[in-house]
């Protein structure tokens, strides 16, 4: 399968590197808006710098949209129209009308169209998963998710990420907290009962130089999965490193489960009175950025797996998640951030 990646990033750049290192991908090609940064990525993974996305979908079995949020639906609905599989970045749209058109033209294509949700794809989170698709937790009562980051802090420069036009999806809500959205599904089979939900969105800080911030840069949300658990989900750009990481809480009626990223790929278990502590088995093949989350750059290998044998074969979606997983996600960060007064 010939992938192309379109957003020569940070994430675009993560992904060309997986389509590098993968068996059954080839990387066709980048492009950017910035021509000397398509050059850069090129250069540096051995590849071709296209002069337009039209040219790079003619060249690719499937793209790979990694480009700024507000471009994610049209990128898309260019390479569904050129037949072209999709993987897009999360989150998929900037507004839940984009969402559903993008589902829709989803269920039209003749292509595989999929959403970047990879922290479905850590070791950790199949643990988990399989431990309560076991029952050894029992019935699922509290869940405690949190994604905390310093970036708020140490980007001094005000960018695209911090402005109007990006509030509903660039904040730590919907950069962040839309993967713990995502995760809550994906792991418990229930959506969030959006009406039962209270929201606090914060802008710790409120300006870069002369101009004001705003995204939320720390959010709190208290609520309910439909089928029952109570959660409390928490994201931010603005805690202090010591505070930032992935953390995994879950207490079953048989048993809890804990995880914290700074502690390694370890898990700790209990059913009965002591803690044990388990390694998140995965074999590593990327090497993961400084401060990541461990089994972070091979979640995107794996995805890559799975999209391609979709693609290829005709595989099931598995672990994968598709543009229907995406847009219920967006309803729920819309709705989120009009609880909060973001809308």
């Amino acid at each position: 399968m010939r992938v192309g990646i379109i957003g020569a990033g940070g994430i675009g750049r993560m992904h060309a590197k997986a389509v590098t290192a993968a068996e059954e991908a080839d990387l066709a090609g980048v492009y950017d808006v910035d021509p000397d940064r398509a050059q850069t990525l090129a250069r540096l993974v051995g590849t071709t710098a296209f002069a337009s996305p039209e040219d790079l979908y003619a060249a690719s079995t499937g793209v790979v949209v990694a480009s700024p949020n507000r471009t994610h639906a049209e990128h898309a609905r260019q390479a569904i129209a050129h037949g072209t599989s999709v993987l897009c970045e999360k989150p998929m749209a900037v507004s839940l009308t984009q969402a559903a058109e993008m589902r829709t033209r989803a269920m039209e294509a003749n292509g595989v169209c999929a959403v970047g949700f990879n922290y479905r794809y850590l070791p950790v989170m199949r643990e988990l998963r399989t431990r309560i698709e076991s029952g050894e937790l029992g019935r699922i009562l509290h869940v405690n998710v949190a994604f905390k980051r310093t970036s708020a802090l140490t980007r001094k420069q005000f960018t695209w990420r911090d402005g109007l036009q990006e509030r509903f999806t660039s904040g730590a809500l919907g950069d962040l907290g839309v993967h713990l959205i995502d995760l809550l599904y994906f792991l418990f089979s229930s959506p969030v009962d959006l009406p039962n939900c209270q929201v606090a969105l914060q802008t710790k800080v409120a300006t870069k130089g002369s101009r004001q911030v705003k995204v939320d840069d720390h959010t709190f949300v208290s609520g309910r999965l439909a089928n029952g658990p109570s959660f409390t989900l928490t994201a931010s750009k603005s805690s202090k490193p010591e505070e930032a990481g992935l953390t995994l809480s879950v207490t079953g009626g048989l048993g809890d489960f804990s995880y914290n990223s700074q502690d390694g790929p370890v898990f700790h278990l209990r059913t009965g009175v002591d803690w044990e502590q388990l390694k998140a088995l995965g074999t590593s093949y990327l090497e993961d950025p400084s401060g990541e989350v461990a089994g972070w750059a091979d979640t995107f290998l794996a995805q890559l797996h799975d999209w391609t044998a979709a693609v290829t074969t005709s595989a099931q979606m598995g672990t994968l998640a598709d543009f229907e997983d995406g847009y219920r996600a967006q309803r729920v960060l819309e709705e989120l951030l009009r609880t909060g007064g973001r809308l």
